[in-house]
């Protein structure tokens, strides 16, 4: 009876799947317990790689890297990293010819272009590489290959980099994306999409960058990313100026209220300048002085602003300077000196237009001087004759006769455009004797006029340059 149970468990033992035997029933053997479920086929990829380090391993240098780990660990390493390498420059080559043949073959010209001037072909050929370097020491580490406390950590890096490189992938397609639309016909204006670019790069930014660094330190991101959501409200009210900074970006592009290169006038922080760059949080104005003025981006939604580039958009030097006249010297011409003005060939379109803006009222040698004015700023080669060139008239003062000028200076005209303001501004003071006027100083008035000033005398036409006929 005892050799019949002990045949019948040496029989379950060589055979789990076996039922029991009569005799055990009877003896009141307990049933077998049922065979486990049969696991997984293994990895093909895997069984290769592992059969090829274990070949390794019966080797004479493999033998030798087994009495030394520390060496066996870095060469693998570093291996891999170097096939990882070797593998990035092969895409970068096949990634940059397809891409170049597709755009070639669809006519994508510009498309092309944007591609090649963004470099997205670098970080988009390292993602694969590094994916690969993390799924096999992976594979290493968990077969013990490599030393686990070695693998784990480099492949996680790996995989960081990875992430970091997706993340640099999506910037550039952004700025692919911002210099199409932007060359478009109806839009034709660089940078149309900057505004929705960069904050979408700060919340694709943090969420590669969180998850990033919950990978390299062998956590999941999402313990990071719903730590980073129950301090939102705490974020919020720290980085307050930065998300209101970041959606004022966003509305001044939408609006196309700013650009690079705009004339912008702000009176209450004495700023008068073209922007010079727009950043994420801040605005760079460089004022017609030289000197660079930092705005924070909100004020320009907060506050007003004078923009001049829809009449007057010119990436040279804008000139907005005031001359006063005194007004005592301001008079209507007697025949004669009508006569003097007609006869001169120099000032005969001057005097003809000042005519006209006169009408049937006197005609003033004010109103002869603007004329003047007008007419030798727009033939002067430092002023850009394509925008406006205005001399106009505001209202009288107790400090005498303002009469504005708004002119612009062309970009190539001379290495210092603070320089070519003055020089014109200095023609303008010089030839107000040659008009019977004269300038306004509070602090040394010469009193009442004596009697009338020189009218078109030879010596101020002369440094006024203006040749007599």
């Amino acid at each position: 009876m005892h050799a019949a149970i002990l045949a019948a468990m040496a029989a379950a033992v060589t055979d789990p799947t076996s039922t029991p035997s009569s005799a055990d029933q009877a003896a009141g053997a307990q049933p077998a317990a049922p065979a486990p479920a049969a696991t997984a086929a293994p990895d093909p990829t895997q069984e290769a790689m592992l059969r090829l380090v274990r070949n390794l391993e019966q080797t004479d240098f493999g033998e030798w890297l087994k009495q030394h780990e520390i060496a066996w660990n870095l060469m693998a390493v570093g291996a891999l990293f170097v096939l990882g390498f070797g593998l990035n420059l092969l895409l970068r080559r096949v990634i940059g010819v397809t891409l170049a043949r597709v755009s070639a073959k669809a006519g994508k010209q510009r498309l092309a272009k944007a591609i090649v001037d963004s470099k997205i072909v670098v970080p988009l050929a390292a993602i694969l590489p590094l994916l690969l370097v993390a799924r096999v020491l992976g594979i290493l580490g968990s077969a013990g290959v490599v030393n686990p406390v070695f693998a784990t950590p480099v492949a996680n890096i790996a995989m960081a980099v990875a992430i970091l490189r997706g993340v640099a992938v999506a910037s550039r397609g952004l700025q692919i994306a911002d210099e199409l639309y932007s060359s478009k016909p109806e839009v034709n204006r660089p940078g149309a999409l900057r505004g929705y670019r960069q904050v979408a790069m700060v919340v694709i930014g943090l969420a590669g960058g969180i998850s990033a660094v919950a990978i390299a330190v062998g956590k999941s991101p999402v313990v990071f990313l719903a730590a980073l959501g129950a301090a939102g409200a705490i974020i919020g009210v720290v980085f307050k100026d930065v998300l209101f900074s970041l959606v004022a970006n966003l509305m001044l592009t939408a609006n196309d209220a700013l650009r690079q290169g705009d004339w912008i006038e702000m009176k209450q922080h004495s700023i008068d300048g073209r922007i010079a760059e727009i950043k994420t949080t801040s605005v760079r104005v460089q004022n017609a002085d030289g000197t660079v003025h930092s705005v924070p981006i909100a004020r320009f939604v907060q506050e007003p602003y004078l923009n001049y580039r829809s009449k007057y958009g010119s990436p040279g030097r804008r000139v907005r300077r005031s001359l006063r006249v005194d007004l005592r010297t301001v008079r209507a011409l007697e025949a004669a000196e009508l006569a003097q003005l007609a006869s001169n060939g120099a000032l005969a379109g001057a005097f003809e237009r000042a005519k006209q803006a006169a009408g049937d009222a006197p005609l003033t040698n004010l109103c002869v001087f603007r004329a003047f004015a007008e007419r030798s700023l727009a033939a002067n080669p430092a002023v850009d004759s394509s925008l406006p060139v205005v001399v106009s008239q505001q209202d009288a003062t107790v400090n005498g006769q303002p009469v504005d000028v708004l002119c612009f200076i062309r970009p190539d005209a001379s290495p210092d455009l603070a320089s070519a303001e003055g020089a014109l501004l200095d023609r303008l003071m010089m030839a107000l004797p040659c008009f019977g006027l004269r300038s306004y100083q509070t602090g040394s008035d010469l009193g009442p006029n004596p009697g009338a000033l020189a009218f078109l005398a030879p010596q101020d036409l002369a440094a006024a340059g203006v040749a007599r006929a």
